[in-house]
């Protein structure tokens, strides 16, 4: 834990503190103002399609200074969030206005994760990349959780204006503590002058296809998001009030915690068998949500909890999977690219979900989840990758 990985740290906490806030404003305003599933469902995409551009940062992150990237994307977000507070204060706030701003702040914000992501190893020994990983995870995840608890009920305090303006502050004092105490030596290396930004592009898709098997997982991955988040979608319809909505978001903040310090205790474990169980686990608790979901909310929020621990488990596995698999010098194209694929078709599951509830009883659309996470078990069991990464590391052993 050198100075530039606290730096980092503290940034990442607080962001994450900061995206929780006004996104959980955001829906709760287009749910007030139209009351429509529909619309819930658009806001929610807006929040999520911005990871699908990440592939189109990949090659800015390797080319210019990471730190000088991370200044913009705080900067960003703060003008975002000073407009929505604005609009708000003088009443010419908009449905599409809001939904818009998201957008552009979590494009923004977007830009930082595989920037932070591309600078953690270059920080840290390869050794202690899956412990500087989960206290990544694990410490913005117990902000997210105190966030989440009382989001609600802070809503329900300051209303919707003072959490855009407080979310202004919080970026503008990020910019301040990027600029002033991250200090770092950066040296960008290219392959050529020649080589343009769409060259760089290419280079990233192209490494990519290159990772054999373990580009299958990565498809697996993106295949999961995309089913897991078509019953996240459904979360504001199943929420009646601030307070519930905001119990749910805990209750995924307090599994991916638990599950991230789990991680750094068992991560010397059999990847394979660490993914197995996460999603077998994970889905069996949730189909133990499913069946409480209109009977009794302390057991479905706890089951929904049980299951986050195991995705967060298996997260910072592959996460650090990632690092590890990909060269130094292609990290930031490929990160990006992987993100993409990952995070791609996760926007239209949450658009799905919100629409399809319009017609689909939403406990349904709620337990596509738990069928997903269980087939997932199925085909971690058999994936070539992870069997041969098995067999690979009882080698080493």
């Amino acid at each position: 834990m050198n100075r530039n990985i606290l730096v980092l740290l503290v940034v990442r906490v607080i962001a994450n503190f900061a995206d929780s806030f006004y996104f959980l404003a955001s829906v709760w305003y287009v749910k007030e103002t139209t009351d429509a599933s529909a619309w819930i469902g658009v806001t929610t995409f807006a929040a999520m399609i911005p990871v699908a551009f990440q592939v189109l940062y990949g090659p800015l992150i390797d080319r210019y200074s990471k730190k000088n990237l991370l200044l913009v994307s705080m900067a960003v977000q703060a003008m975002v969030l000073i407009i929505l507070a604005s609009l708000y204060a003088v009443g010419e706030l908009t449905v599409g206005i809001v939904i818009a701003g998201l957008f552009l702040a979590t494009l923004a914000s977007e830009l930082s994760y595989p920037t932070e992501y591309a600078l953690v190893p270059k920080l840290v020994r390869e050794a202690d990349l899956q412990r500087v990983n989960a206290w990544f995870t694990f410490t913005h995840h117990s902000l997210d959780l105190l966030c989440n608890a009382i989001a609600g009920f802070l809503l329900t305090i300051i209303g919707i204006g003072l959490m855009f303006t407080s979310n202004a502050v919080l970026y503008l004092f990020l910019f301040a503590v990027i600029g002033f105490f991250l200090r770092i030596s950066e040296t960008v290396t290219r392959e050529s002058d020649d080589v343009t930004y769409m060259t760089d592009l290419k280079i990233g898709f192209r490494y990519v296809w290159k990772l054999g098997t373990f580009r299958t997982l990565i498809v697996a991955f993106t295949c999961l998001n995309f089913m897991v988040s078509i019953s996240l979608g459904v979360l504001p319809i199943l929420a009646t009030t601030e307070n519930m909505y905001g119990l749910w978001l805990a209750a995924i903040s307090v599994g991916t915690l638990l599950g991230s310090g789990l991680s750094t205790r068992y991560g010397g474990r059999s990847l394979r068998w660490t993914f197995v169980l996460a999603t077998g686990i994970g889905g069996f608790a949730w189909c133990v949500s499913a069946i409480w979901l209109n009977r009794n909310v302390g057991v479905t929020l706890i089951s929904f909890g049980i299951v986050w621990i195991a995705i967060g488990m298996m997260g910072i596995q592959f996460q650090t999977l990632l690092q590890r698999q990909i060269q130094s010098e292609y990290l930031g194209r490929t990160l990006t690219v992987v993100y993409a694929l990952q995070g791609m078709l996760a926007p239209f599951g949450y658009l799905f979900g919100g629409m399809f509830a319009d017609w689909i009883n939403p406990n349904l659309l709620y337990l596509i989840g738990a069928l997903t996470l269980l087939v997932s078990s199925v085909y971690f069991k058999k994936s070539s990758f992870l069997t041969s990464h098995a067999a690979l590391r009882d080698q080493a052993g």
